[in-house]
């Protein structure tokens, strides 16, 4: 019997490219044969499972072994490959083991590692996010991807992100979000990093919305009132549960990481005399998660604590 693999490597326009792989057993006496295609998380799945299987057949004999889900440990699976490797290491010490048992509570011990797991996540993906901006790229769906995986961004004034984006006949918000206190959603429109957010009138010395944050502000308009209609009672028929009573929205453009202390007191006294809009900044996002990270390192200190202290 002959089994060849076969990448099949998929390009797309605006994500990166795909990897498919097309397994085909032949058999050799009657020539038959056989084929089955593994999607790209299929082959994440098999890997996980190779790995694993593989690091139980190099050991020199028999004895009971500890299996960790690794794919929640971190963003990146190289990330979660080496929190895997930390671990067992740290398990194989006998001090560190001895102490485990004679001194440490379980439930703490998972509340330890739970919370410096979380706090790795939240630094990885305010440095991703950081990365995107530095590196020049602009385009709308490297931060929508963004902001759909790590919602948390926009502050503890909200629970969870819908997956629902189309509220009317030709109107699709880039994010809904669900209050913390209301239940009730807002709108979050991303617009490009490298535009202008506000201008300088030298004639009449005052500051003003750039055309493509008025452009942005008047489209959240429309999607304002198209949700308060829609979904007042529900987002009917589909989506009942998503309700929205005089909606709030945000705009997301341009940068202000050079921006000097007048300009950014001009961008809040525009923002002050909107009702339902506020406009900010990718580097105010940035800033936003900066903030929402210290509070939740700061909270999970003593979690944190536990685990230094198992390890001097």
């Amino acid at each position: 019997m002959l089994i060849e693999a076969i990448p099949w490597f998929i390009p797309h326009r605006n994500s990166p490219t795909e990897l498919s792989m097309k397994l085909v057993r032949t058999d050799k006496r009657s020539g038959e044969q056989c084929e089955m295609t593994l999607k790209s998380e299929d082959l994440y799945v098999l890997k996980s499972h190779i790995a694993q299987a593989l690091s139980v057949s190099e050991q020199d004999e028999d004895g009971q072994y500890l299996v960790l889900r690794t794919d929640t440990l971190g963003t990146q699976p190289d990330a979660s490959d080496d929190a895997i490797g930390a671990i067992g290491s740290a398990l194989e010490s006998r001090h560190f083991a001895a102490r485990l048992v004679h001194q440490v509570n379980p439930e703490t011990l998972a509340k330890a590692f739970s919370a410096a797991v979380r706090i790795g996540e939240l630094r990885a993906a305010v440095t991703e996010l950081e990365e995107h901006l530095a590196e020049g790229r602009h385009r709308e769906d490297v931060f929508q991807d963004w902001c759909e995986r790590h919602a948390w961004a926009f502050g503890n004034a909200y629970v969870t992100r819908d997956d629902q984006r189309v509220i009317g006949i030709g109107d699709h918000v880039d994010i809904l979000m669900k209050s913390a206190a209301s239940g009730l959603r807002d709108v979050y429109e991303l617009k490009r990093p490298d535009k202008d957010v506000i201008l300088y009138d030298d004639t009449h010395q005052n500051w003003y919305w750039s055309a493509h944050t008025a452009k942005a502000i008047g489209q959240c308009h429309r999607y304002l009132d198209t949700l308060h209609r829609a979904a007042e009672f529900g987002l009917q028929p589909a989506r009942p549960d998503i309700i929205a009573y005089h909606p709030r929205a945000v705009v997301i453009i341009g940068r202000s990481h050079d921006w000097e202390e007048a300009k950014l007191r001009a961008l809040h006294g525009l923002n002050s005399r909107m009702h339902g809009i506020t406009v900010m900044t990718y580097d105010q996002l940035v800033s936003q998660c900066h903030a929402l990270l210290s509070h939740v390192t700061a909270a999970e200190a003593g979690a944190e604590g536990a685990v230094s202290e198992l390890t001097a």
